[in-house]
């Protein structure tokens, strides 16, 4: 092409030269009056110039060689660049002519396309390489490159040459010449079977994913960084009331149907797990779309990308009112036994009370008295201190009752008891014996130390007066001391010793304290 465009420039610049010399020559020899304006003259000028005109020709087709020489010692190294350039692609590279005949494959063409050599794709049509169903897509991009268009990001089938097929991804476009005019072809091919394979195992895991949650039983979601749902699987209309589209195209209607009293335990739930950047979990009663209250149980976990950008919330709340409505009749029965169990506890306390209590004067009865004993004579036995045993008995009790009546008589009984809760400690115990007598355990007490203490008893007793209609009432006690293990090898025959002292107190005379062992 160039060498035709090239003789025809050089043929317009000779001739205008050609005649203008021709023609100045003419004039010349006119004016002279020479004798060369004749017919020979002007043929043997003509020739002159013709040859001047051949041998500018010739020096200009010399210049022209030179330079096409000077032009091919620089093309080698061009030409390598450009293979080097090619052949480092990592897709494969064609070029074809407008029937889609392929002139140029890099190495890695072949090689994809299982060719051992490059060679053995020159001057095969590019339909060659792909299956008969891909043809009439195939020949409408090549239409629609010959139009002057492109294709880009085209995926096809290609087949190998030993007849496996593979996915690529096809960009072509028109490559021009210099006046404009496309010549050829140039696309690239790239394989992507393994992305296709990537993008197959994707949509296969999504699938799995959607399944999966489709049909559980929660009400799964996802929330984008906005707060607006990506998706919501479909229990949320069985638990709610409300379908994933009501959800989607309302974003607060989530935070509206929660009961008033738990929005704002929930926001500050919200904004701790997001802080905090770990999942959490809570349960909120929501509103229902039939006006039910419904007890939902929610567990979220934010989402983060490796570069800690927040990508939006994964969740799952589950309906958990049955629980609620059962948790709260078992706290209901619960409270109701606890109760009765607090009442049970006081009956039991009053019927302690009375198992080991006098009903009348409220101090201990014989019945408590047995373990007392057992219990007070290991302790003085492995602690080596005596104890005393002081048996009272009422002066004159019958008398009061046969004289005044026994309520008189049970006053009597009720201000002696009470006195000697007011003089005994607090280790003492006192106990009423009988119908009218009373047994004190004097812990750690000598026999001395017990008739003093006893006697004073009798003393502070004496000074009280009972006034029952006109008359006046003073009471008075006798009692009978003995100690262990002075007077006994265990209480119980200390108490008989004691009582036996009681009955010699009682023989001389009342309204007084005897020890045992003391000499009338």
């Amino acid at each position: 092409m160039e060498k035709l465009t090239a003789r025809p420039r050089i043929l317009r610049l000779l001739i205008p030269i050609i005649i203008a010399v021709w023609l100045l020559a003419v004039l010349r020899l006119r004016l002279s009056g020479s004798d060369a304006w004749t017919f020979e003259g002007l043929l043997s000028l003509t020739v002159g110039i013709l040859g001047a005109g051949v041998i500018l020709l010739a020096i200009g087709a010399l210049c022209k060689e030179q330079k096409k020489m000077r032009g091919e010692t620089i093309q080698p190294a061009d030409e390598f660049e450009r293979k080097t350039i090619l052949e480092s692609l990592p897709d494969a590279l064609t070029i074809m002519d407008f029937s889609g005949r392929i002139l140029f494959c890099n190495w890695q063409g072949a090689t994809m396309l299982g060719y051992e050599t490059v060679d053995e794709l020159s001057h095969r049509s590019i339909l060659d390489l792909a299956p008969e169903a891909e043809h009439k897509r195939l020949s409408e991009y090549l239409q629609r490159i010959r139009e002057g268009g492109a294709i880009k990001e085209v995926q096809l089938t290609i087949v190998r040459k030993d007849g496996a097929h593979f996915h690529a991804e096809i960009r072509a476009s028109a490559s021009n010449e210099g006046n404009g005019f496309p010549a050829t072809i140039i696309a690239t091919i790239r394989n992507i079977t393994e992305h296709k394979w990537i993008e197959a195992q994707i949509r296969e895991s999504e699938m799995f994913y959607r399944v999966v949650a489709d049909n559980t039983f929660e009400w799964e979601f996802w929330q984008a960084p906005n707060n607006r749902y990506i998706y919501l699987s479909p229990s949320c209309k069985r638990i709610s009331g409300y379908d994933d589209v009501e959800f989607i195209s309302d974003t607060d209607l989530f935070i509206n149907i929660i009961h008033p009293d738990d929005r704002g335990k929930f926001k500050e739930y919200q904004r701790r797990m997001l802080g905090e950047r770990k999942h959490g979990e809570i349960e909120i009663r929501i509103l229902c779309a039939d006006g039910r209250e419904c007890w939902i149980n929610q567990v979220c976990q934010p989402v983060f990308d490796e570069n800690g950008i927040f990508m939006g919330v994964r969740g799952s709340n589950r309906d958990v009112t049955k629980r609620k409505i059962a948790e709260d009749e078992l706290h209901r029965v619960n409270e109701k036994l606890r109760l009765q169990l607090e009442e049970i506890n006081v009956l039991q306390a009053i019927l302690r009370e009375q198992a080991f209590h006098d009903p009348l004067t409220g101090l201990y009865n014989r019945r408590y008295l047995e373990d007392a004993l057992k219990k007070e004579q290991a302790r003085a036995l492995r602690a080596g201190y005596p104890v005393s045993i002081a048996i009272l008995d009422m002066d004159n009790l019958k008398q009061i009752n046969d004289t005044y009546g026994y309520n008189v008589g049970d006053k009597v009984l009720t201000i002696l008891s009470g006195k000697l809760r007011e003089l005994t400690r607090l280790d003492d115990t006192v106990c009423r014996y009988g119908g009218d007598e009373f047994l004190a355990i004097l812990y750690n007490t000598s026999l001395e130390n017990a008739y003093y203490r006893v006697e004073e008893w009798r003393v502070e007793l004496e000074k009280t007066v009972i006034t029952h209609q006109d008359a006046n009432l003073r009471v008075t006690f006798t009692a009978g001391v003995a100690a262990f293990p002075q007077h006994g090898k265990t209480l119980d025959e200390t108490i008989i010793s004691a009582d036996v002292t009681l009955y010699h107190a009682k023989k001389s005379g009342r309204n007084r304290v005897m020890t045992a062992g003391q000499r009338l």
